[in-house]
């Protein structure tokens, strides 16, 4: 006798089984950087590739001007073909200006971009070339996360609790465990997970977002899983999670790290930091005050140590 799907789904989970794959989801957001050319001039950019609201976001710079402001980049997701756009802020009209057009004719692949570029002021074309610069920028990897109920009974109705990840390969055969602290997702939409190269070694990690409940600031938090190439497995790695409200700010074009404070008064603060073999070291501070205050420090890395060089203050 054939059962139809719905009744072999009941069957089971009246039987106390379980079907993994239907939980498992794939991770499909991810910053890649890329090195490349618009026509003859060397240019280093990152793009950020969001399924979820299917657009890209990223910025790149002229390599010959590398202390410039970087260029903003937008557009959709790609399909087969494949068009963003460039964006400058006009000092004259407060306005951003879109000074560029790019279009690939066949996107297949993260690991490069190819195609036209259009000055939309002279609307002269060159070619452009961007290679990836992550080993793995194509690598599929799918999550599974286990859902709890709150203990906080107010939370259940829109949050659930989850204290464990369980990565998969583009197989779907299990990978590996990952512990985490007691933390929440929100009902509503799918949990932030993406692919991002946070210790800037060449291959992506991961990054999980998670939620603060009824938390009316610093609600949000996230997890960093670094890759090992050499086991082939992530690390909740305590040098990058300092505690579960930590966000570290990448920016894949100076490879560096950075955190922030703001209370809403106007006392903001923001620290920089480099990464050498896995450890964060911090290279710039600084601090504003609501009556005006301005505080910055430079360190450089000295012997495995941030070392304050300069300070200044107004």
């Amino acid at each position: 006798m054939k059962l139809k799907m719905n009744q072999l789904i009941t069957i089971l989970f009246a039987l106390g089984t379980i079907i993994p794959v239907f939980s498992q989801r794939k991770i499909t957001d991810r910053t890649i950087t890329y090195e490349g050319t618009i026509d003859k001039y060397p240019i280093k950019a990152y793009l950020q590739y969001n399924i979820a609201s299917k657009s890209i976001y990223g910025k790149y710079i002229y390599a010959k001007y590398p202390t410039n402001t970087p260029i903003t980049l937008s557009g959709e997701i790609p399909s087969k073909t494949f068009n963003f756009q460039e964006e400058v802020f006009d000092n004259k009209t407060k306005e951003y200006k879109t000074t560029g057009k790019f279009s690939v004719d066949n996107f297949t692949t993260y690991n490069g971009l190819h195609g036209k570029w259009k000055n939309t002021s002279t609307n002269n074309i060159v070619d452009f070339q961007l290679e990836v610069v992550e080993k793995n920028a194509d690598v599929v990897y799918y999550y599974e996360i286990n859902k709890l109920t709150c203990e906080e009974k107010d939370y259940n109705k829109y949050y659930y609790r989850f204290n464990r990840v369980k990565i998969f390969d583009e197989n779907k055969k299990l990978i590996e465990t990952i512990s985490l602290p007691d933390s929440f997702a929100y009902k509503e939409s799918p949990l932030s997970i993406s692919l991002e190269d946070y210790n800037f070694d060449g291959y992506l990690d991961i990054v999980l977002s998670h939620d603060y409940p009824f938390v009316s600031k610093g609600d949000k938090g996230q997890y960093y899983l670094i890759y090992n190439p050499t086991t082939k497995q992530f690390k909740f790695d305590k040098e990058f999670n300092t505690e579960s409200s930590n966000i570290l700010s990448l920016n894949p074009l100076t490879k560096t790290l950075s955190t922030g404070t703001a209370d809403g008064r106007g006392n903001e603060s923001e620290t920089t930091y480099t990464v050498i073999n896995n450890k964060l070291y911090k290279i710039a501070y600084w601090a504003s005050t609501e009556e005006n205050d301005l505080l910055e420090i430079k360190y450089k890395v000295v012997n495995g140590k941030s070392v304050e060089v300069s300070r200044k203050t107004k």
